[in-house]
């Protein structure tokens, strides 16, 4: 176990007692390998609010309590001894469990939700959902700066505070920056609705791998669309959020169901450069959005064109996450609302409440 001197050790006895027996009132969702509750500690008068993460025997993905002892290991690292340690964009570690094949850990959280179920509540605003996809962003782009890859983020995986920031808390796939690669299988493809292309063909990844999931998470929060498996037989590829917008944007069907050949790679580039003049003013933003008073139609156009930008096909035609955090930046609703929007590490002062935000 790597050194956490200031990490608590609970017994999985403890855990339970936090989460009420891991009661079904406090479940909050599932991870790749595990689940995930709210959490109270009671410390003589006073309450503290968590959050615990349980790793569980997976059937969906093959694993052994030998991998999983790697992932928990892998997340402490991170979390305490890496040079994103104290981000205010990940998750704060307090403690851990590692009986044998029971573990866990404890997060000082008290959270409104997944971002996940939060996408497509109506009081979820266009402010809110910028700040996070700002903040997200820029999370990203110091886990690349540091040689750092995800691989398998998700909205599920978000957690949104009480002051609307993004928390990052599953880490199961991450890779680089003296991180090994843990393998349940000849490879893991990520989480689903989410995996880069690359991955699900050959399961090869990038750099730009994040670039993709990130893209998606970003058409969620302005389409106020989540990929669902409940609705898989229901919406078909179209419950892809990415198959979804590249529809809305005209890409041929044949491409979308993986037809291909040499004369339909030349179609789709000839297709292509027709749409692009009729992309220059499309916008995928939820009719609901639009009527929020904090939403301006330019906005909506470019961040479209963001989005669709890290959703391509191939790698290489995809931005670089200081590329997205750039264009993020500059959209007019970050310029008016900066205090509020920017990250916390570029702000040093948030200033008062901004009217519209519930």
């Amino acid at each position: 176990m790597e050194s956490a001197t200031d990490l608590v050790e609970y017994n999985y006895e403890a855990l339970a007692s936090f989460t009420g027996g891991f009661c079904e009132e406090n479940f909050i969702g599932d991870t790749l390998y595990g689940k995930v509750f709210r959490g109270k500690i009671q410390q003589d008068l006073k309450t503290q609010e968590v959050v615990v993460k349980i790793w569980v025997n997976c059937r969906r993905f093959a694993t052994t309590p030998e991998l999983q002892k790697s992932r928990l290991n892998n997340e402490i690292k991170l979390l305490t001894n890496s040079g994103l340690k104290g981000h205010p964009n990940l998750v704060k570690l307090i403690g851990f469990c590692c009986e044998t094949e029971r573990l866990g850990v404890v997060y000082e959280l008290k959270p409104l939700d997944t971002l996940e179920k939060l996408i497509l509540h109506d009081d979820f605003t266009w402010l809110a959902r910028i700040k996070v996809a700002l903040e997200f962003a820029c999370l990203l782009e110091c886990f690349h700066d540091q040689q750092l890859w995800h691989r398998s983020i998700g909205a599920a995986y978000l957690m949104i505070d009480q002051a609307f920031s993004p928390r990052l808390f599953d880490f199961p796939m991450l890779v680089g920056g003296g991180f090994g690669e843990i393998r349940s299988r000849e490879y893991d493809l990520g989480s689903d609705g989410y995996i880069d292309p690359l991955m699900g063909l050959t399961g090869a990844w990038s750099n730009k791998t994040d670039v993709f999931a990130f893209g998606v998470v970003l058409l969620g929060l302005i389409a106020k669309r989540v990929f669902d498996l409940k609705k898989r037989k229901e919406l078909g590829l179209l419950n892809y959020v990415h198959i979804w917008a590249w529809t809305e944007c005209g890409k041929p069907q044949s491409k979308i169901f993986g037809v291909k050949d040499k004369l339909q790679s030349k179609l789709w580039g000839m297709f292509k450069k027709h749409k692009e003049s009729q992309l220059i003013n499309k916008s995928l933003v939820d009719k609901s959005l639009e009527n929020d008073e904090h939403f301006d139609a330019g906005d909506g156009v470019e961040i479209t064109k963001l989005a669709m930008r890290c959703v391509e096909e191939y790698p290489e035609q995809r931005p670089t996450m200081k590329e997205v955090v750039r264009c993020l930046r500059e959209l007019d609703v970050v310029k008016k609302f900066s205090c509020f929007v920017l990250p916390k590490m570029s702000v040093a002062s948030r200033g008062g409440v901004v009217p519209g935000l519930t």
